[in-house]
């Protein structure tokens, strides 16, 4: 079937001769018409092409330049009535920085290639946004938005970007116009987030709806740019197809905070200290206390003091390529087995690269859990918590859902499974530094000694009480130590530990501002409890910790959080507490102990740990105070009075002699 191809046309733009040449190949090759091409021009930028090109029998329009043409064309085929239900849109990028093409996943192409895609790619139903810019005089014009739109440092840049700099240096003379700019003034604006998307007319409906915030930025981009040049992800959850615009706001407090900055964009994370802060709307509006420079797809609008911001889902038809959702192709289909390899799913959710975008995986996370039940869901997220690194199930659902309402939704399953839970499992949280190991406050080993049967009381404590004690992820380290933008520290942890032989084990790390003082400490270490409790409510809880850092404190509010869920708070001893306020803390349920061997059989003496898992940690703490290189021979002897006398303790509880004889009196 013949077809009559109209280009739309940037004639300024490098490689637009080039490529119009390979298009015209390829009509050839298919036998259609020689294609209709129609050049774009500073007063005519596209939209009279388009129609000039439909009014002349065209059923194939394909833009040929860069953001800017794409928007022009865009627009003009979603306003060109029953013709933009049947007449798709491909593009040829040719532009700067392409980022509608980026974030539609056409850059990877030959040219080649390119061209087949335009032509007769599999089509999809992409959003197109709207900006009405208001002046200081009143009056405002209304632009479409192919990428992004913006206010403030990032449009400054654009403006001071000349046209023959671009061509000679590309997208870098627009990063080296943004660096120039790193030190200068915040812009006051007022921020409104809706749930209603307005028509484009300038009408404030839908913001009065929902939340509105005034802020000190330096930019604030609006739209559904996915990646910049090099991949780098400015908007991660963006999509073209969700009907929803992402806000980005940019606003580092110090000339320093751009390395947040920068971090931020590199690993994906947002708020805190990166200096960068996301919402997602499907209206948006922008109030500027003075007059300040605006952009559209990296075009410069002038200065405004309003912006208002809708989405049209789905306006335009596109030609883009197939395969952008293989990730999520693969996730559905392991979900939808009859008996889902719960295994091959975690690792698909881990690791899948290919997402038609990151809002696409989070509402895929959502649908994984909500599709999960009972036992699957509870075995899936002990997978997903002792995974091999830091992306595990408290990165997934706090790291990798940035959608507040998505998340809600994957907590209220996991609340609403809990509920049918008969016999709770028992996870045990931990503390690290002189809880596992002496690390700070204790003088009693030497530095870096793991303590004596402290890994056989975690594997005790994991299999006295689990319904499945073969099931991995039963014990959580929670610990202040922060989680830098790669995950570098927590990385570096989880290979420390797993050196040590322990069971499965999942990690929950704090921040850096968690480490001013020890009450700072405590605070991250419930917030880590909160989180865990809202993935894990079906499980009651040990903590052991020490007393050298504010895990007493941890314990106690903990118990005050969740009384019924804390089974245990064990806390080893590393500053000689007195008798008295031992016996005052153990009132509160905060048992202080002396050694792992004394812990658990403070855990046996409640029925968590079972007798063959006291006498297998009694076991281990012999054989491991033999393989310490004391620092002192009155070092080593106060110290073996101690663990041994908890030993004789122990042996005296689950009835064996220290030969390994029953003991006097046992049947």
């Amino acid at each position: 079937m013949e077809h009559l191809c109209g280009v739309v046309v940037h004639p300024a733009k490098p490689r637009s001769a080039q490529a119009l040449a390979a298009l015209r190949r390829a009509t050839r090759r298919r036998g259609w018409p020689e294609p209709l091409v129609a050049e774009t021009t500073v007063e005519v930028p596209g939209a009279d092409q388009v129609a000039e090109l439909l009014t002349a029998g065209a059923d194939r329009i394909v833009a040929l330049g860069g953001d800017g043409t794409v928007r022009e064309v865009a627009g003009a085929l979603s306003r060109a009535g029953a013709l933009a239900d049947v007449v798709p849109l491909g593009v040829l990028p040719t532009g700067t920085a392409n980022l509608w093409s980026r974030t539609v996943g056409l850059t990877d192409d030959s040219l080649e290639g390119a061209v087949e895609l335009a032509l007769d790619g599999p089509v999809r139903d992409c959003d197109l946004a709207w900006v009405t810019v208001t002046r200081a005089d009143g009056s405002a014009r209304t632009h479409d938005v192919a990428v992004v739109a913006g206010v403030g440092m990032d449009a400054e840049a654009f403006a001071a970007t000349a046209d023959d700099h671009k061509q000679r240096l590309g997208w870098l003379a627009y990063f080296a116009a943004l660096g120039r700019r790193a030190v200068g003034r915040q812009v006051t604006v007022r921020l409104g987030l809706g749930s209603v998307s307005g028509t484009g007319s300038g009408a404030g409906d839908g913001s009065e709806a929902g939340t509105t915030r005034e802020e000190q930025v330096r930019t604030v981009l609006v739209g559904n740019c996915r990646v910049l040049p090099l991949g780098l992800p400015l908007m991660p959850s963006a999509s073209m197809e969700d009907g929803r615009l992402d806000v980005l706001v940019v606003a580092p407090r110090t000339v320093l905070g751009w390395l947040g900055v920068g971090a931020g964009i590199l690993t994906r994370r947002r708020g805190g200290w990166t200096g960068l802060r996301t919402h997602r709307a499907r209206h948006v509006t922008v109030d500027l206390a003075e007059p300040t420079a605006v952009h559209v797809d990296g075009d410069p609008v002038g200065d405004a003091v309003r912006l208002e911001l809708g989405v049209r889902p789905g306006a335009v038809l596109v030609r883009t390529r197939a395969g952008a959702r293989d990730g999520e192709d693969e996730v559905r289909r392991l979900l939808d087995a009859p008996e889902p390899d719960l295994e091959a799913l975690a690792d698909a959710l881990h690791h899948g690269r290919r997402w038609s975008s990151d809002h696409a995986r989070e509402l895929l996370v959502r649908d994984v859990f909500v599709g999960l039940s009972g036992a699957d869901l509870t075995r899936f997220k002990s997978l997903l918590s002792s995974g091999p690194d830091h992306r595990d199930l408290e990165h997934l659902v706090f790291d990798v859902v940035d959608d507040e309402g998505v998340r809600a939704d994957i907590l209220r399953h996991i609340a609403s499974e809990a509920e049918r839970v008969d016999v709770p499992d028992l996870h045990v949280l931990s503390d690290i530094d002189d809880t596992l190991r002496c690390a700070l406050h204790d003088d009693r080993y030497p530095r870096g000694t793991v303590y004596p049967g402290v890994i056989e009381l975690y594997r005790a404590l994991d299999a006295g009480h689990a319904a499945d004690p073969e099931s991995p992820g039963d014990i959580t380290f929670v610990t202040a130590r922060p989680m830098d933008p790669a995950g570098l520290v927590e990385q570096h942890t989880r290979r420390g530990l797993r050196e040590l032989g322990l069971p499965p084990h999942s990690v929950l790390s704090g921040t850096f501002t968690g480490l001013r003082n020890h009450d700072a400490m405590a605070g991250a270490k419930i917030e880590n409890f909160r989180r865990f409790r809202a993935l894990m409510p079906e499980t009651e809880v040990v903590f052991v910790g020490d007393s050298g850092q504010g895990d007493v404190e941890v314990g106690r509010r903990m118990i005050a959080a969740d009384r019924d869920a804390v089974r245990l708070v064990l806390i080893h001893d590393v500053v000689d507490t007195p008798e008295a306020a031992r016996d005052e803390l153990r009132a509160e349920g905060i048992v202080l102990v002396d050694s792992p061997v004394g812990g658990a059989l403070e855990a046996y003496a409640v029925d968590l740990v079972s007798a063959a898992g006291l006498e297998a940690v009694v076991t281990a703490a012999e054989r491991d105070l033999d393989r310490i290189e004391w620092e002192s021979p009155e070092q080593e002897k106060a110290t073996r009075a101690v663990v041994e006398r908890d030993i004789a303790a122990a042996r005296t509880a689950y009835g064996k002699a220290p030969d390994g004889s029953r003991a006097v009196g046992d049947a």
